[in-house]
């Protein structure tokens, strides 16, 4: 029974101008999306690939210098945008496409300061997943509005009742049916994506990724068909089941998302740029602890290196200690830097779990934040971004600090090494992350789906309660 009404229902959708009409204007949509965004991809990934060559050959052209000088001329560290942020571009259009790189300082980009929040979650650009998340339940709505409360006025509805059959069946088929209708249209359109990532971009596509994204959008459609088909199913006349169901669209794509970040950064403030900046010059100059302040740590370090050494003057020391100094120094003004940015962004992760929970309340947040983890475009990933191009700023001064502590004197700044030193650095390369790094750092919108998933479910099992007038 539930396949004869699934059919029927494909049928009169088929036979309904709306359903056409809704069908053309959701793939324009979606087609246009996909081409726009994936040009403007694939153009600024080839513009930051031509940058950090030449922040590379940069670096290699330098005229020859002091090791830690050369360090100072600083490298670049640009982030290549992830094969699918071309289906949705989540937080990248606000974090910037570059960290400078340098000693003694960790650089954010443009929007990576202690200003950054989740009231960044907004509308963006056209892109693939800004259609599917805004638009698609629109449409989804404007089809099935009627699907039920349709048959209720014309009393066909007693006629499938009398055939054997119940409203839970009823339901259920015209849900079915709704679905693999959308899914008929959708599917098509997540092949041409997926052939797009694998000609459009220069890096290695991940199909698990795309798959789980793919998939997601199906189950996201189902939420919203059954969502729409249960209240037509409660409701007295199509009118009604219309002003209700757009009523709950503006909630859950407009208010719900708003009113969570703007709680988020109520309960939890971010300290200003000017606030971190004189934290961490406390911290550098007293100590991380407010113990063990710079001049007290050098002497220590300097008595260290000399019992190291069994030497009893400084400038019987075999290397430059100004180095050795740099070098912890480095590594503390790093420590502190990770003190203060961890406190930072588990601030953010509060915000975050604000709305990432309301993605219970509300599947649009269960597939924006899914999306963008799927994608590479949420924090998570572009912390680790950040992550990974400090790493590499360390990396490098360490290596001209080093070198010049074991090829130079105490108090020698001025004995000057060329390219061949500078070569012994190697290039930034961002390693993107796996699939599994998506998941756990952000679970909670992939549960919250299935979660809707199961709420739908159990609201259908108990349909054959509607009374019909």
């Amino acid at each position: 029974m539930i396949t004869t009404i699934a059919i029927r229902e494909i049928k009169n959708l088929f036979r309904e101008k709306t359903f056409w009409i809704v069908s053309a204007l959701l793939l324009l949509l979606l087609v246009t999306a996909l081409f726009t965004s994936s040009v403007s991809v694939k153009q600024l990934n080839k513009e930051r690939t031509v940058a950090q060559r030449m922040s590379r050959e940069g670096w290699l052209a330098q005229p020859p210098k002091n090791p830690h000088s050369a360090a100072h001329y600083g490298n670049f560290a640009f982030r290549i945008k992830s094969p699918l942020s071309f289906f949705d571009n989540g937080l990248d259009a606000y974090t910037g496409t570059y960290i400078f790189l340098q000693p003694h300082k960790q650089n954010g980009d443009k929007f990576s300061q202690a200003q950054e929040s989740t009231s960044l979650l907004r509308f963006g650009e056209l892109t693939p997943a800004m259609v599917l998340q805004t638009l698609l339940p629109l449409l989804i709505v404007f089809v099935c509005f009627a699907s039920v409360s349709k048959e209720k006025e014309n009393n066909t509805i007693k006629l499938l009742l009398t055939q054997g059959s119940s409203m839970r069946l009823v339901v259920l088929g015209k849900i079915l049916g709704n679905w693999l209708a959308f899914s008929a249209l959708l599917i098509p359109f997540f092949i041409i994506a997926a052939i797009t990532v694998s000609s459009f971009s220069e890096q290695k596509p991940d199909w698990q990724r795309m798959l789980i994204l793919f998939g997601s959008y199906l189950l996201y459609a189902a939420i919203w068909i059954s969502i729409a088909i249960l209240i037509s199913a409660h409701s007295a006349t199509s009118r009604s089941a219309l002003m209700k169901l757009l009523g709950v669209w503006i909630l859950a794509v407009i208010i719900v998302p708003k009113v969570s970040a703007n709680i988020g950064n109520v309960l939890y403030k971010t300290p200003s740029q000017f606030q971190m900046a004189t934290l961490v010059n406390k911290d550098i100059e007293e100590g991380i602890d407010g113990h063990n302040p710079s001049d007290k740590r050098r002497d220590a370090l300097m008595q260290v290196t000399m019992k190291k050494y069994k030497v009893t003057k400084e400038e019987d020391l075999p290397v430059n200690f100004d180095a050795v100094a740099m070098i912890e120094s480095e590594k503390y003004t790093t420590d502190v830097f990770r003190k203060r940015k961890a406190e930072v962004d588990g601030i953010f992760k509060k915000q975050n779990y604000i709305s990432e929970w309301a993605a219970f309340l509300n599947p649009a947040q269960a597939i924006q934040y899914s999306s963008m983890a799927l994608c590479g475009t949420d924090y998570n990933h572009y912390k680790d971004f950040q992550s990974k191009a400090e790493e590499y700023r360390l990396y490098y001064v360490n290596v001209m600090n080093e070198y010049m502590s074991k090829h130079t004197k105490t108090g020698d700044w001025k004995t000057s090494f060329g390219k061949e030193t500078y070569k012994l650095t190697s290039p930034f390369a961002y390693k993107p992350v796996p699939l599994s790094f998506a998941v756990q750092q952000q679970p909670l919108p992939f549960f919250a789906l299935l979660f809707w998933i199961l709420v739908c479910s159990i609201c259908i099992l108990f349909t054959n309660r509607i009374k019909l007038l």
